[in-house]
């Protein structure tokens, strides 16, 4: 199938099958092809969902809440030529443009599901560059025709003590894997449930990095203080279902400011000893609420028989951060972020002999370190994937993150000329800082499927 992308016609499918689960690409509130929805009589089976009579109110509010009416309806088409349903999604993303609109989304949301699936919900730059897409929301769903052996969709309690601050659940089930929403700093066993500000809301065992000295701690403790907190309560979500930290297989973290990535970096190798999950890290528009410092979506294993938790190291490959260079288990495979760099650890810049060596086409990289940056970074991810005896073809979706999303059609031809034939789910994000390095401007991650049986794109 042909998907119109940033403006390119390119085969990007709208999923991917792939063993038990289905991958979307991100979907945006396009009414037709081109054109994007702005109006609640512009969406399909609106009904009431407009949830006012007036005006000025429906003109603030539909471009968010029609957009998301479309989203759904795709997604319950989409899911329906499946043989599957909304009850059998695991977890989406939310990407929002204006998270001030969180609440619009929410109420549609509502009148939807009724067993949600886990989610993270973030605000993000432009989804597309002339900036009339108000949402981008990406999912993993479980086939229906997979319930007979991995069994059905399960919404798992998580830590009793934790409600869910909007509609979602904590943690779904699905055979083995566990797919966590994204977590926040915000303390819900608490009245109020009040936002983690620093060291002094935490336990002491969370203050190591505390110095008692006012302007390093009140520069670094909130950050601190959010990350220990917010690993500590994907803990007890683990626990609670019968899992761990040792079995977390991914991790994605959305940071408010990229600046905080080194005292983040600094608790998150106390969770994580050896081992350490696959790791991705971007800044965002915005994370959370109540200000939020950080966002922290894991995905885990249960302790099974048969279902072992592998780590996926390249020859040669020195980690940049304490994380492994991908995580299988069960056939599902998760790659960290992925930039496009030199021998030195720095993104690739654009010239002859870097070009040469990657034997880049001159017409796909001249003047453009975007598209030098994506090809060196395919280059990478293919060299994690051999590790793990697999090649791009195993690759079931793949998110795209560049800090301008009008030179994303630079990254796309260096993306299509890699994958050739076989397309992948994707989703573009524009973020303010696709990495904690300074001067990259792409990053990818992926998610492969290793197991038994063909993928399908549609």
């Amino acid at each position: 199938m042909t998907n119109k992308l940033v403006g390119q016609s390119l085969r990007w499918p709208s999923r991917v099958a792939a063993g038990p689960f289905l991958f979307f690409s991100g979907q945006t509130g396009r009414a037709q092809e081109r054109s994007f929805i702005t109006r609640y009589a512009e969406a399909p089976n609106a009904g009431d969902r407009a949830n006012t009579a007036f005006d000025w109110v429906a003109d603030m509010e539909a471009p968010v809440g029609a957009q998301a009416i479309a989203i759904y309806e795709r997604y319950r088409k989409m899911l329906g030529t499946e043989g599957s349903d909304l009850g059998h999604l695991l977890r989406y993303h939310i990407y929002q443009r204006d998270k001030h609109f969180f609440s619009v989304f929410d109420r549609i949301r509502r009148t939807y599901e009724t067993k949600p699936p886990a989610s993270t919900a973030v605000g993000m730059g432009r989804f597309d560059p002339d900036d009339r897409a108000t949402l981008c929301i990406d999912a993993i769903a479980l086939r229906a025709s997979a319930e007979e052996t991995l069994g059905a969709r399960t919404v798992l309690p998580g830590s009793a003590r934790h409600v869910a601050a909007a509609t979602f659940s904590h943690v779904v089930g699905a055979g083995s894997f566990l797919f966590l929403a994204g977590q926040i700093p915000v303390d819900t066993s608490k009245p109020g449930s009040p936002l983690i500000r620093n060291y002094d809301d935490i336990p002491e065992e969370g203050r190591f990095l505390r110095v008692g000295r006012s302007h390093e701690d009140t520069r670094n403790g909130p950050i601190a203080a959010q990350t220990w907190f917010t690993y500590d309560l994907i803990r007890q979500h683990l626990e609670a279902v019968g899992s761990s930290l040792d079995r977390i297989l991914n991790l994605v973290v959305y940071l408010q400011d990229i600046r905080d990535f080194p005292t983040f970096h600094r608790v998150h190798e106390r969770f994580f000893t050896s081992k350490p999950p696959a790791l991705t890290v971007v800044e965002v528009g915005e994370v959370g609420h109540k200000g939020t410092l950080i966002e922290i979506e894991p995905t885990a294993i249960l302790a099974k028989p048969g279902v072992e938790r592998t780590i996926v190291e390249p020859e040669g490959w020195r980690a940049p951060a304490h994380m492994s260079a991908g995580v299988a288990a069960g056939g599902l495979a998760f790659f960290s972020g992925v930039i496009g760099t030199d021998e030195s650890g720095r993104p690739v810049e654009l010239s002859e002999s870097v070009r040469a060596k990657l034997n880049v086409a001159v017409e796909l990289s001249k003047g453009n370190s975007y598209s030098l940056q994506a090809v060196a970074a395919m280059s990478a991810l293919n060299r994690r994937l051999a590790a793990a005896n697999g090649t791009l073809g195993n690759i079931a979706h793949l998110t795209a993150y560049v800090d301008n999303i009008k030179q994303f059609p630079a990254v796309e031809r260096a993306l299509e000329d890699a994958f050739g034939e076989w397309r992948p789910a994707l989703t573009v994000l524009e973020v303010p800082a696709p990495a904690p390095v300074r001067g990259a401007r792409v990053s990818l991650t992926a998610i492969g499927w290793l197991g038994e049986g063909q993928m399908s794109a549609s």
